[in-house]
């Protein structure tokens, strides 16, 4: 089979690293998307492990439709009685069009969902009971069809299960794990955040370098379905076993001004079982320094949310001062925090978070 991880554009190259971690073969990237090789049991295995990705989706259909007659004849010789159970109920959560004849999406949902319906009946129709939900994700892109079914279901890989609370302007856990992986940080290395809000960067760190899988604490849509679920009851215990361990003994510590905030931080992190992470109340610029070597990544504020003073970024610098020997890893919207901050990146890129596009500045 063929599946698509789908991500937070700009952040690719840090699924393609958790991939290749993995041994998987990538065939094509694309923003946001990549497509793999895999196998049946790779989909519990992907959904447990992913760190960076927002979801699993399987490929199911890949034929090019100008009509809607085509449209529906393409979907309709698709063997879904193999896929979708008798007591399944099939629900088009996203259609997206770009470039094609056929773009009207409502009629889009209305032709596939028919086309599904009358290969499956009878065995569908035999069975009044929906109780397993089959979520289908549909792309027309210049005139090629694409139908997936969603295996992550309706909360994305993002919801890890730990973060019951969260600051006023929270780094989803996705994008908070791809920051961490594309610095390379090592648990070695002691890692600071001065801005650390409700933790998540932090977590997401000490997640990683413990290999703790970040799905153990949560359900998915497909761990039911019969096409998986002997794969999902073997890949799950597995892994248990394989993937769960704590070093606590670790140096990571978060530092922020809030005191409240700080009090949600502790609380995730133990939900999350890395209560070994120290928070300490500090404004960035009182923050002990050290001499060592060290990775600081942190999510300033920026933003309508949180306003800012005149000079902030300028006052960043404090950093190198206090860290002359760190790696040290910003987000930001400004296109010259650079030029404010009186220090050049090695290396720059962005990404969307929340509508937002956002500079990721790494100094190293």
């Amino acid at each position: 089979m063929k599946l698509l991880l789908t991500c937070t554009a700009g952040l690719e190259g840090a699924v393609a690293l958790e991939l290749k971690e993995l041994n998987y073969k990538i065939i094509s990237s694309t923003s946001g998307r990549i497509l793999i090789d895999a196998e049946v049991k790779d989909v519990p295995e992907l959904n447990l492990l992913l760190r960076s990705a927002e979801r699993v989706l399987w490929l199911i259909v890949e034929h090019e439709v100008k009509t809607f007659d085509e449209l529906f004849e393409v979907t309709y010789n698709t063997d879904w009685k193999s896929i979708i159970d008798k007591d399944g109920l099939i629900v088009v959560s996203d259609i997206v069009t770009r470039n094609s004849v056929v773009s009207a999406k409502g009629a889009i949902a209305s032709v596939v969902k028919a086309a599904i319906y009358k290969k499956l009946s009878p065995m569908y129709l035999s069975s009044k009971r929906k109780e397993k939900i089959y979520p289908i994700r549909i792309i027309i892109k210049n005139n090629v069809l694409q139908i997936f079914l969603d295996t992550t279901g309706k909360n994305g890989l993002n919801k890890r299960g730990y973060r019951k609370k969260a600051s006023k302007a929270p780094l989803r856990e996705t994008i908070a794990a791809g920051l961490v992986i594309l610095s390379r940080w090592k648990k070695e290395i002691p890692l600071i955040d001065p801005f650390c809000g409700s933790g998540t960067i932090l977590i997401e760190a000490a997640l990683l370098s413990n290999k703790m899988l970040p799905g153990l604490r949560r359900d998915f849509v497909s761990q039911n379905w019969s096409v998986f679920k002997e794969s999902w009851n073997k890949t799950r215990e597995i892994l248990r076993v394989s993937y769960c361990q704590q070093y606590s003994g670790q140096d990571i510590r978060g530092y922020d001004i809030d005191k409240k905030v700080l009090n949600v931080a502790n609380e995730n992190a133990r939900n999350a079982g890395v209560d070994f992470i120290r928070f300490f109340q500090s404004s960035f610029d009182n923050i002990p320094g050290r001499d060592d070597n060290v990775y600081i990544i942190t999510n300033p504020p920026y933003g309508s949310r949180l306003q800012l003073e005149p000079g902030f970024i300028k006052r960043l610098n404090i950093l190198w001062k206090k860290f002359p020997e760190a790696k040290i890893y910003i987000l930001s919207p400004e296109k010259d925090f650079e030029k404010k901050l009186g220090i050049r990146a090695t290396k720059k890129f962005r990404f969307q978070n929340s509508g937002l596009w956002i500079w990721y500045y790494m100094f190293y």
